[in-house]
């Protein structure tokens, strides 16, 4: 329905993210287009940020590698624009993919605002949209190359999802797309500061290689809805099992990458050591209960961190070699 520009509406709005007793919003109409429910899209949004928490680990990897390529002198309006618009296109694009995820989320009983019936898909789709389009601003505005990388992701995320490509149902693409992106991610840093350096590749390396174990493990934790839906993840392509035994000697490869650079400390082969070490132990542990789907979550947040600890130790190497040469 069209309303005049001039009316204002009020009604009883009950918000569905947060129940509450209904209170009264105004509905604020212009020229002919119903511009509504402002509170409705801003509880969107912050239900995506509560359930995507694994998107932090993408702004862990760009500012990892701006602090290592700008050799801790970091400007602090460039970090902000790098993690903000980092974060933006990497929600953005979980959110894109849960409008075309629906079948097998409501088989998995993800928690999810459009498999609740709490979020319209057209409304998760405009809200995708604006973060694309305002992480996109803010990447481009630090230099031509992390412009190019975020176009490149933005691309990377729409291919992944759409329906008329759809990487993510193609065997090995969903595996190598999000690698793929956690690998832009660790190198923005260095292209924002123009020093794309050794060490900054190492870190996009792990991060390309870490996503070899942490995007199957989503996908073993959504095995039985990606089986119904036809999805052609690794799980469901070669079985879990096998699955499971391609991840496990990432670990050991990561560590050998580490020990492989010069000036490497005590205090960073020691955090890559335990890192790795935890993370071999938890995917034998999956290996053994992969049908614990609370194993499997469990196993996914600790590796989450262990990812993280084998950064923080390629900056300790870093601080290190730069020590050395003082």
């Amino acid at each position: 329905m069209f309303y005049n520009i001039n009316r204002v509406d009020f009604i009883s709005y009950h918000s569905p993210f947060f129940p509450r007793k209904g209170k009264m919003i105004p509905l604020i109409y212009k020229q002919g287009l119903n511009i509504r429910w402002f509170t409705y899209y801003l509880e969107c949004i912050l239900h995506y940020i509560r359930q995507r928490s694994q998107v932090y680990i993408f702004v862990a990897s760009a500012l990892l590698s701006l602090i290592i390529a700008s050799k801790g002198i970091v400007e602090p309006m460039l970090a902000i624009k790098l993690a903000v618009g980092t974060y933006l296109i990497s929600l953005a694009t979980y959110a894109y993919n849960d409008i075309t995820d629906t079948l097998a989320d409501r088989i998995n009983k993800v928690n999810r605002a459009i498999v609740r019936g709490k979020a319209d898909d057209k409304v998760v789709k405009r809200i995708s949209i604006a973060l694309f389009s305002i992480g996109m601003a803010l990447l481009m505005h630090i230099n031509l190359y992390t412009a190019i990388i975020a176009l490149l992701c933005t691309i990377l995320a729409v291919a992944y999802s759409h329906p008329r490509i759809n990487l993510k149902d193609r065997f090995p693409y969903k595996t190598l797309v999000n690698a793929s992106g956690a690998g832009f991610a660790a190198l923005i840093g260095g292209f924002a500061v123009d020093d794309l350096n050794v060490n900054v590749i190492m870190l996009a390396v792990i991060s390309f290689l870490f996503l070899f174990i942490l995007a199957p493990l989503g996908d073993i934790q959504d095995y039985e809805g990606d089986k119904a839906a036809g999805k052609r993840t690794f799980p469901v392509v070669l079985g879990v099992n096998a699955t499971i035994a391609m991840m496990l000697p990432i670990p050991f490869v990561v560590t050998l990458l580490l020990l492989t650079k010069m000036n490497i400390s005590m205090l960073s082969i020691a955090v890559t050591s335990i890192a790795n070490t935890v993370s071999t132990i938890i995917l034998l542990l999956v290996y053994k209960r992969w049908y614990d789907k609370a194993i499997v979550k469990m196993s996914r947040h600790v590796l989450r961190l262990m990812y993280v600890m084998n950064q923080i130790s390629i900056l300790l190497s870093v601080r290190t070699g730069a020590e050395e040469s003082v």
